[in-house]
């Protein structure tokens, strides 16, 4: 058995992960929090405390002078530090572990060193601002006899976000390569529109390559339907490089049908991206129609 150390009392976002993504390293493990130098003695991995970082004996701790940092200046946090050097390995994949750190581990990392991420918009609205850390260090028990219990939990829910964290890097990978493989295709056969599987993440990836720029929908089928929508001129923008015809807009079923000439309509967005129908025959047909209009 694994013995993860950790302090005792109240804990933090940043150790409660670094515990977590051990865990998912050595899934036979045991918890052991303490502020005893004799019991960090007995830990195989040691996160969060011990005064020095030392890769060497497993301790990973930021609490000093000077501390950690990543290549642009950063301050690592325990999970950062565990990350680093054991994120290739749960992901099984270096790609998929940088990926994960840039969306995920360096915000943990920031908000335990205090640096604010984010500039607050002049909006006229006063909101808290809610993260990780915080929901994290809202579950510290007001009886701390309770913590290492509560500790157990968090890392319990803590393991769970980092599994869908890998899940969902690991399909971001597999939808960059067919959507770029779905870009030949379309090029080489002169169309405007892709043909990508159901769930595949295309967007980012169909935006970020000069290949795709000619390419206006994408068609993907879905629940025995398919689908199609329009492609953003940038990631997260509302405007499309081309919207579907206005006059089906927010129009379903027989309505659509008509309207769209198709036999087997399921609907057409309010708002112009996205429609379907029951077949790939008539979808295809939809997404003819809105390219030559």
């Amino acid at each position: 058995m694994t013995i993860l150390g950790s302090h005792s009392g109240k804990f933090h976002a940043d150790d409660v992960f670094a515990i977590a993504a051990l865990s998912l390293l050595h899934p036979d493990y045991k918890i052991l929090r303490s502020r005893k130098s004799e019991d960090w003695a007995k830990c195989d991995y040691l996160v969060d405390v011990g005064g020095v970082y030392d890769h060497a004996n497993k301790i990973y701790d930021h609490h000093f002078k000077n501390g950690p940092t990543y290549e642009d200046g950063l301050p690592m946090s325990s999970i950062g530090l565990v990350w680093k050097h054991y994120g290739s390995e749960i992901c099984q994949s270096p790609e998929i572990a940088e990926r994960i750190c840039w969306k995920f581990i360096r915000t943990l990392d920031a908000h335990d060193n205090g640096i604010e991420l984010t500039t607050k918009a002049d909006n006229g609205f006063s909101v808290g601002d809610v993260s990780v850390s915080s929901l994290v260090a809202v579950m510290n028990p007001t009886d701390f006899s309770k913590a290492d219990e509560v500790f157990e939990q968090e890392v319990n829910r803590a393991r769970e976000v980092l599994k869908a964290y890998i899940a969902k890097a690991q399909k971001w990978f597999a939808s960059k390569q067919e959507t770029v493989d779905s870009i030949k295709r379309a090029n080489a056969e002169g169309k405007r529109y892709l043909e990508v599987s159901e769930n595949c993440n295309f967007m980012e990836h169909l935006l970020s390559t000069e290949e795709g720029k000619n390419i206006l929908f994408v068609m993907y089928p879905n629940d025995e339907k398919w689908y199609a929508r329009t492609v953003s001129e940038k990631l997260g923008s509302f405007n499309d490089r081309k919207s579907f015809p206005n006059e089906w807009a927010g129009l379903r079923d027989e309505g659509f049908s008509e309207i769209a000439n198709i036999p087997d309509g399921v609907f057409c967005h309010h708002s112009c991206f996205i429609c379907g129908s029951h077949s790939h025959e008539s979808t295809t047909k939809l997404v003819q129609q809105a390219i030559q209009a």
